[in-house]
């Protein structure tokens, strides 16, 4: 057992002399923000997002092609007249088009006008995504500084211990106390290093969660400050239930996401109803050509032919649907479906979005109420402590009855120190919602 409290001091050792860099809570949030998968992925999907939505908008720019092409004919060949003789050829031809849209059901409106939807609603999928990983890095970020906390509580107790070991050491000496009570120090002492141990491992293990969550590569060099919101707690004001819902309601990302895609749904029913109307474009083009009898008997100079072969047109075209086997039909109800799908969708978003305020709202004045509960016995504790020592100086207490103040006052410390974090978690929690 000493022998594993001497490596674990010394890895910790070794794990404190190398900690050089400190990270403020903001430090954290930014860091992730840029590093974090998750949110790396969001942005793809708003990037993807909005090139659709480009693509949309500029359908309604004219489409310009051009096109070339080489063939060969044997036996009767067309002449340029139009006349086929007999003759093997290669004929060569070229082109350029011009076709614009003018009008199309609206369904360019209505396509252009979904993907605007899908853009933003994918935007408050990465604020949404943004807001999930800052309220985990607090946590994480929480809980280091509770451990640190928790850490100096066991270098107390240690420090404390060793001071009492050594008075009873010398109390032992002038003969006011036992030899078992020398022996019972030195196993308190025992203890509170095994405490100091074990705080020193959790304060490394919940460094490793932050930075693990950071995409960070190693713990070696990190370190974090207690902002000050951390300390002022009595500063902490909970929220309404019931004003924290209706404004999480209008203003919650994920809730504004989900309805913009209810939006959507309604006008990707429009633009599937466009396939019933007629569309009209317009179409321009150039064509021109050359042809080679390989005989050259009929051939042509290439300069008169270029002259003479040309082919201008332009027109407008109208295409009016008749009848597409029910195919309109049934896209459209499928889309009607989506949009009840998503309107089921945002009832379960709002109920759980209730449940979820109504939770964090009790759990913060659970938590507020413990903490206060825990403070207090704190108080008593470090009351209760200082009487017990000066008794046992004045040999009016055991050794057992100062050791048994001396725990409860460490275990009411490290109590409401937890009870603290909970506590600031629960209203950090309840402020999500609130943003």
């Amino acid at each position: 057992m000493k022998k594993f409290v001497l490596i674990i001091t010394i890895i910790t050792a070794s794990f404190a002399s190398r900690a050089q860099k400190v990270w403020t809570l903001d430090e954290c949030v930014d860091y992730a923000m840029e590093h974090n998968l998750t949110i790396l992925q969001s942005i793809v999907s708003q990037n993807n997002a909005e090139l659709k939505y480009k693509m949309a908008k500029n359908a309604w720019l004219p489409t310009v092609s051009a096109d070339a092409s080489e063939s060969f004919g044997f036996g009767q060949s067309p002449s340029a007249n139009g006349v086929y003789v007999s003759d093997n050829s290669s004929s060569t031809s070229f082109g350029i088009s011009v076709g614009m849209p003018l009008f199309n059901g609206l369904n360019l409106y209505h396509e252009t006008k979904s993907s605007s939807l899908e853009l933003n609603a994918a935007k408050k999928d990465l604020e949404a995504a943004k807001y999930d990983l800052k309220l985990l890095i607090m946590s994480y970020y929480m809980q280091v500084v509770y451990n640190k906390e928790i850490k100096a509580v066991a270098e107390k107790q240690l420090t404390l211990t060793e001071e009492q070991h050594s008075k009873t050491q010398q109390l032992y000496e002038l003969g006011k106390v036992a030899e078992s009570n020398v022996y019972e120090s030195a196993a308190q002492v025992a203890t509170a290093k095994s405490s100091l141990v074990q705080a020193n491992n959790n304060l490394m293990l919940s460094i490793l969660d932050i930075v693990q969550a950071l995409e960070l590569e190693s713990v070696d060099d990190f370190d974090v400050v207690s902002p000050d919101d951390f300390q002022n707690i009595d500063n902490q004001i909970i929220p309404s239930q019931e004003t924290t819902y209706e404004f999480a309601l209008r203003h919650q990302p994920r809730m504004e996401a989900a309805n913009l895609r209810l939006e959507k749904s309604y006008v990707d029913v429009k633009a599937t109803k466009s396939a019933w109307y007629p569309s009209l474009s317009l179409f321009a083009g150039y064509s021109n050509g050359y042809y080679n009898y390989f005989s050259q008997s009929y051939n042509q100079p290439f300069s008169d032919q270029i002259k003479n072969n040309g082919r201008t047109s332009f027109g407008l075209r109208l295409n009016i649907p008749i009848f597409n086997a029910m195919q309109t039909k049934y896209r459209v109800e499928q889309t009607k479906l989506s949009i009840e799908n998503q309107e089921l969708a945002i009832n379960n978003a709002q109920k759980e979005l209730k449940k979820d305020i109504q939770q964090a709202f009790y759990n913060a004045v659970a938590a507020e109420q413990k903490y206060k509960a825990a403070e207090e016995t704190f108080q008593s504790a470090e009351v209760a402590y200082r009487f017990s020592n000066e008794s046992y100086d004045a040999g009016k207490a055991t050794l057992l009855e100062l050791n048994e103040s001396k725990n409860r006052l460490f275990k009411s410390e490290s109590e409401m120190l937890q009870a603290k974090y909970e506590y600031l978690y629960r209203i950090k929690v309840l402020n999500y919602y609130n943003q």
